[in-house]
């Protein structure tokens, strides 16, 4: 479905304009750790800053200011609540549930929202079952959102407005215009599935099992279907690539670059080529989680759980989109009625 809040396609010169602010904030958000000799500053900044420039609203100044603010606000709250539930055995899976399945009622029509939910969900994830945020990962994260708001503001990057303001977004959603109840219950089912075959076999990083699944599942089935390969072949594709790389990395400088490199690589394919854009973002997130587990002096387990996730949520989600096209196909023929030899049988 287009709907009014869609982006226009994304021209040449607005890639190159996304290209640029990428590399310069990612790589100020690095420089960061030199200069203040911490390099969880600069990971945690770099990731924030990589989440902020993503959820730019590409309309009015004002307007994509505010949505950086609303999404940062968003996250850290979210992340804090996690915190909160991270020992609440069936509070933390019924707010889970409710964030899932009202994120899931919003389309792609409302792009700020519908990111900002996932958003919300993935710090929710992540501070209730992998990593407990600490002060320099809130620190971290407003440098990163900061970094973006200040790329963003300068005159020399401003270009075509793309979508309509994130207010003008919400209106759509009020008006009625969302994903049926149907598609949302089974993807909230299929995440909550998806998380517990995690604990089930013991994955050591459960949560992002259901951020993959998040970002899989799709009100389109076919289209779903379609991602759920590219998925796989974008993170397969980054991950032997890393695996060949990362044994050879041992100069900060030379990972810095990586990140920077595979952080220009993210805004060339939104919105484009699906698996490409999955294989720079996942190279970005585990050159990015490399540095900060070197911070935090942690190992390179990260690059064994970060495909077998995929393929977990892959499965789920493949599940999931079954069971959405049997509902639909059921509805479908629940509205149009019986046929007209079953018509012609009653009859008779």
């Amino acid at each position: 479905m287009i709907g009014a809040g869609l982006r226009a396609e994304i021209g040449t010169k607005s890639r190159v304009t996304a290209t640029l602010r990428f590399v310069i904030t990612i790589s100020t958000a690095l420089l960061l750790s030199g200069l203040f000799h911490s390099p969880q500053l600069g990971g945690f900044a770099a990731l924030g800053a990589f989440m902020a420039l993503l959820s730019d609203t590409e309309s009015d100044l004002i307007s994509r200011l505010g949505g950086v603010a609303i999404t940062f606000v968003g996250v850290m709250c979210a992340a804090l609540l996690g915190v909160v539930l991270k020992n609440m055995e069936y509070g933390k899976w019924l707010v889970i549930a409710l964030v899932c399945f009202g994120q899931n009622l919003v389309t792609f029509a409302e792009k700020f929202w519908w990111l900002w939910g996932k958003y919300v969900l993935v710090f929710l994830l992540i501070s209730i079952f992998d990593f407990t945020p600490d002060l320099m990962a809130f620190v971290g994260y407003f440098v990163g959102f900061s970094l973006a708001a200040i790329v963003l503001d300068h005159f020399v990057w401003r270009y075509e407005k793309l979508s309509l303001r994130p207010m003008a977004q919400l209106k759509l959603v009020e008006g009625g215009n969302r994903n049926s109840y149907a598609y949302a219950v089974i993807s909230t089912a299929t995440l909550i599935c998806a998380l517990s075959c995690s604990f089930l076999f013991d994955f050591s990083e459960p949560g992002w099992v259901g951020i993959t699944a998040l970002y899989l599942l799709n009100s389109n089935v076919a289209a779903g279907y379609k991602r759920v390969v590219q998925r796989i072949l974008g993170t397969l594709l980054a991950y032997f690539l890393v695996i060949l790389i990362f044994p050879h990395i041992d100069d900060k400088l030379v990972l810095g670059a990586l990140i920077v490199a595979s952080s220009a690589g993210i805004p060339v394919f939104v919105g484009g080529n699906y698996t490409c854009m999955t294989f720079f973002i996942t190279c970005y997130i585990l050159f990015v989680l490399d540095w900060l587990m070197r911070a935090y002096g942690g190992d390179y387990s990260i690059l064994i759980w970060r495909i077998w996730d995929t393929l977990m949520a892959a499965g789920w989600v493949a599940f999931g989109l079954g069971v959405l096209y049997l509902w639909e196909k059921y509805q479908k023929k629940a509205t149009l009625g019986p046929t007209s030899q079953e018509t012609r049988i009653d009859k008779n």
